[in-house]
């Protein structure tokens, strides 16, 4: 059964979310691979859960910092996908499993506040999108900074090919 997901419940808020699917989808079972499957697919990104449950693996968390935190210790940017397990929320739903879709841009988040934590028990980050693209100016200032290693390693060159006259 699946009951109604808030894009809200998350901080920043997500753009789309899949789910509440009732139990633990977050595993590596061929049933459990294939219900993720469909709760990323009904988020409507461009990225496609392929059942390879070895890809997410280092990426699952169990543990939330400061009480709501979800970190995975890396930047997130774009478009980012996570799930989480929660083992007893109020209401009907119970034991449920929720999907996110985020886009951080390039500016990116470090992490993700869940506003409500009740029975969170775990979550995985399936995706998150390319680093950020550095800004025309810091490309200015490499190609500066290569520009003058190139100038002064050719005038050091040039020094030492002349002969002191006495």
């Amino acid at each position: 059964m699946v009951y109604p997901c808030d894009p809200a419940l998350v901080s920043p808020n997500a753009t789309a979310c899949s789910g509440y699917y009732e139990g633990n989808l977050l595993g590596g079972s061929a049933d459990k691979r294939a219900d993720q499957a469909t709760g990323v697919a009904a988020l409507g990104a461009t990225y496609t859960f392929d059942g390879d449950w070895d890809t997410v693996e280092d990426t699952k968390i169990e543990a939330l910092v400061n009480g709501n935190l979800l970190d995975f210790g890396t930047m997130l940017y774009g478009q980012t996908i996570i799930a989480a397990h929660f083992g007893n929320v109020a209401g009907p739903a119970g034991n449920v499993t929720a999907f996110w879709l985020f886009d951080f841009g390039t500016a990116g988040a470090s992490s993700v506040a869940l506003n409500n934590t009740q029975g969170f028990s775990n979550a995985v980050l399936y995706t998150t999108g390319a680093g950020a693209v550095p800004e025309p100016s810091v490309w200015m200032l490499l190609i500066l900074a290569f520009g003058a290693i190139g100038y002064a390693m050719r005038a050091s060159k040039g020094a030492r090919g002349r002969v002191a006259c006495a």
